[in-house]
């Protein structure tokens, strides 16, 4: 009987999403650019402590002393990214007034979070009801969602299950996963059955065509589900030597900020170290109160508002 229950419910997300529609939740969630906050959310490198443990208290203060009320936090299988690590931000961040994201690993890279591995539906029902405890919980993304073998896993029908098991639990934590190519194919895929996706720009030394990719995503999407930009405060294992200049940020986050419904930072450092204060900086101008014309309205602008050769 349950099974006929799941089979019908994947039936009508596959309908919502041929025909267009929004999810229920879609239709009661923040408007677009609000759920990553209207200012960009940061994926933070951790600051250590004792045993590798992640500082909490450090980076709460961190997060506060640079005007960020968004972090997303990997939690994979050792600390300083241990669940348990991840729970205790949760709490402070929940004091603090500060949304969080959770970051699970994905196939392609091992499904290494632990408690739970590959086995997302459990992560998603677990996380849900940690959700409710603490409303700071925000979202759960999941890296690389269609890359390489982690394709084969997130299929249509699973994407719905995942869904589902959340919303059964509390329908107001999102499901919002990463993903690198958004063609037709792909939106339709994932119509219905998730609450928005990060889209990463991959370019970490320009900018041009990054206008382009998020005005033609928002056609293929056609209002299904919010789009947010991804922009690399950090370098990658696939690009080492790519660290961002501050330039490039700003110019970044600006389209970023126009172009998609809100956005996301990665690795960026909290850190005092002088070598990291510069692209701190930047992105800190985008924080309510910042220096940027920008500042607290990322999601929310309008595309005539960037100058022609910021895009160049």
């Amino acid at each position: 009987m349950l099974w006929k229950w799941v089979n019908t419910l994947t039936a009508v997300c596959v309908l919502m999403g041929a025909l267009g529609f929004r999810s229920v939740k879609a239709q009661t969630s923040p408007p677009p650019g609000h759920a990553m906050g209207p200012a960009p959310c940061i994926w933070a490198a951790p600051i250590r402590g004792k045993g590798n443990a992640l500082d909490v208290p450090g980076m709460i203060r961190a997060l506060q002393d640079h005007g960020f009320n968004c972090v997303a936090e990997v939690i994979d299988s050792e600390p300083p990214h241990s669940f348990a690590d991840f729970q205790r931000l949760l709490s402070a961040a929940q004091s603090a007034g500060i949304s969080v994201w959770a970051i699970l690993i994905p196939p392609s890279e091992g499904a290494t979070s632990l408690p739970y591995k590959d086995d997302y539906l459990r992560w998603m029902k677990e996380l849900a009801k940690l959700s409710r405890q603490y409303p700071a919980l925000r979202g759960v993304n999941i890296d690389d969602l269609f890359s390489n073998i982690s394709n084969q896993k997130f299929t249509r029908e699973y994407l719905t299950r995942l869904y589902q098991s959340k919303q059964e639990i509390n329908p107001q934590l999102l499901f919002v996963p990463t993903i690198y190519e958004l063609d037709a194919e792909v939106a339709d895929r994932l119509a219905g059955c998730v609450d928005g996706a990060w889209f990463w720009w991959l370019n970490m030394e320009i900018v041009g065509g990054m206008r382009s990719q998020f005005e033609n995503s928002r056609r293929v999407v056609a209002g299904r589900f919010p789009i947010y930009a991804g922009v690399y405060g950090h370098s990658t294992l696939y690009h080492p030597q790519g660290n961002p200049t501050p330039k490039i940020l700003r110019r970044s986050l600006h389209i970023a900020c126009q172009y998609a419904d809100g956005a996301v930072i990665f690795n960026l450092s909290l850190s005092s170290d002088p070598a990291d204060q510069e692209l701190l900086n930047t992105a800190r101008a985008f924080a309510p109160g910042g220096s940027d014309d920008l500042a607290g309205k990322c999601g929310v602008g309008s595309p005539s508002a960037i100058p022609r050769d910021e895009a160049q």
